[in-house]
């Protein structure tokens, strides 16, 4: 019996139900530097100041594992991700920290029970960046498993050697980029019940329109459980629902509206477990840097000695890898004195994947000298401060811009395997703290999530990322971050993320009854 079924059930309702408390950078900040003000005090007042964040910490920190235990055990996409083994682990992880919150670290209410507390803190620290890489190979197990279309993993709806097997042509419908103005639930919609409806194009009679199902004797009937969007209409490329290998549209190939919803609903998931990860990861770390060694992880800094440096290592790394020069990136600042509060590390690890990935571009475009300048240009506005960064590796088609920030695909190739599971074992212990000391070790591609990750680090405290691609030419880069340091965590709710979950778990095969997923987001309170 693992830790999962030896989790009392209260414990999950008692802080699953409960609502997180989202902090901004100025709160961070203040209370960082208040905490470095006493920390050397021997006074009752150097206590007080540790032993209310320390507080605030022992009740917030079990909500954030608890709510990110419930929404990776109810998961709300369509793949059954329990049976990947790093997944299960990860969930027994986070049982596993909850219960040593809770049961076996004692509050901070007193100068020994406090460094208890830490050193609780310590071991979640250690544990939590080997938790990120834990979560980055279980994405690759999953997309893997979605490849090889294993019965286990996938839904009979969405596994392609199903409908050859029956003899289906493959899907072939509207591009749901164009057909639906919400990306987030292209298929889906609201029945006249209430509740949140999915429709399986798969099940269509292409011959008697979108309303109409095969009566199973060569007819059509209409069917009245499908009440189609208004929206759900020939658009201006197609003029008919097509199977056609022909057909040159490159948003409609092999896209049909069903795999887009999957895809949509997968990403929103990691989305929002990526920003759970992220905000309990900081919280954690931010005391003990500060308890540790005497300095807070948000601060005033400078973006123009973050992006150098970014620089620096980007080209280091990328030398490594090729065995020669790599292109020169040009950094230009029209103002380079100005500041910002923000996470150091953070600005860096975005900074640090955009320009591997835009090297590695220029050069694989190029293939020979002399290569293009790579232009990371800095500016200052009243609302943030911005990055672009230009490259000349070639764009990417417009049939892949959607791939781009998919958790499912990898940029690893067969012969970096060995090279980059050295790398995430060697990288694994690391902390946000010593990791901009240390990334230009790492390899240069297949390391992490890369482009969805840095979305998710950019938009935590009000930023965005995106990208504009011209095929055939290159890439601009668009990195925002917020100058409001009264901006709260991006995190969504736990319960807005199972209300929009994909309701069809029970079209999963598994032989595992005892890891078999709730069939609807409402079964959360049976935790």
């Amino acid at each position: 019996m693992n830790s999962t079924t030896q989790l009392h059930k209260d414990l999950f309702r008692r802080f699953a139900s409960k609502e997180m408390t989202k902090l901004t950078l100025s709160q961070y900040y203040t209370a960082g530097r208040h905490l470095l003000k006493h920390r050397n005090s021997d006074s009752d007042a150097g206590f007080s100041a540790f032993q209310l964040t320390a507080s605030f910490l022992y009740r917030e920190l079990p909500v954030r594992i608890g709510q990110t235990a419930t929404g990776l055990k109810q998961n709300p996409s369509p793949y059954n991700i329990r049976q990947i083994p790093q997944f299960r682990a990860l969930l027994d992880d986070y049982v596993d920290d909850l219960s040593h919150l809770v049961d076996r670290t004692p509050p901070p209410t007193t100068p020994d029970s406090n460094e208890k507390f830490v050193e609780t803190l310590r071991c979640l620290k250690r544990k939590y960046r080997a938790n990120m890489w834990t979560l980055s190979q279980g994405l690759r197990e999953l997309s893997t498993a979605i490849n090889d279309n294993d019965p286990l993993i996938v839904p009979d709806f969405l596994r392609t050697d199903t409908r050859v097997q029956r003899g289906e042509p493959a899907p072939h419908f509207f591009s749901s980029t164009m057909a639906y103005p919400d990306l987030s639930a292209p298929m889906a919609y609201l029945a006249p019940s209430g509740k949140m409806e999915m429709t399986d194009p798969s099940t269509w009679s292409l011959s008697a329109g979108p309303n109409m199902v095969n009566d199973g004797g060569g007819g059509s009937v209409r069917d009245p459980r499908l009440h189609m969007p208004q929206q759900w209409t020939p658009n201006r490329v197609c003029s008919e629902f097509c199977d056609e290998a022909t057909c040159r549209n490159p948003r409609l190939w092999l896209n049909d509206g069903t795999q887009r919803c999957a895809e949509n609903q997968t990403r929103r998931l990691f989305d929002w477990l990526y920003s759970m990860n992220l905000g309990t990861q900081l919280l954690i770390e931010d005391h003990v840097a500060i308890h540790d060694y005497g300095h807070n992880l948000v601060q005033i800094i400078q973006p123009l000695d973050i992006a150098n440096r970014a620089a620096h290592d980007a080209s280091a790394i990328c030398q490594r890898h090729y065995g020669f020069a790599p292109p020169v990136i040009k950094v230009i600042a029209p103002t380079p004195g100005v500041t910002t509060t923000y996470v150091p590390h953070y600005l860096y690890s975005m900074l640090f994947q955009l320009l591997k990935n835009a090297l590695r571009a220029t050069i694989e475009h190029h293939q020979q000298k002399p290569f293009p300048v790579i232009k990371l240009v800095m500016s200052s506005g009243d609302e943030d401060v911005a990055f672009k960064i230009s490259d000349e590796g070639g764009g990417v088609p417009l049939s892949q811009v959607d791939a781009i920030w998919s958790y499912l695909k990898t940029t690893k190739d067969v012969g970096e395997a060995g090279q980059t599971q050295k790398a995430v074992v060697r990288n694994s212990a690391l902390s946000s703290i010593t990791f901009m000391n240390r990334a230009s070790d790492m390899p240069l591609f297949g390391a992490g999530d890369g482009l969805p990750m840095a979305r998710q680090i950019a938009k935590y405290f009000g930023g965005d990322l995106d990208l504009v691609s011209m095929e055939g030419v290159g890439t601009d880069a668009y990195l925002h971050l917020s100058r409001s340091r009264n901006v709260a965590e991006h995190t969504p709710d736990l319960c807005t993320l199972l209300e929009s979950g994909f309701p069809i778990h029970s079209a999963v095969t598994t032989s595992t009854p005892s890891l078999s997923l709730s069939s609807s987001p409402s079964s959360s309170a049976a935790i």
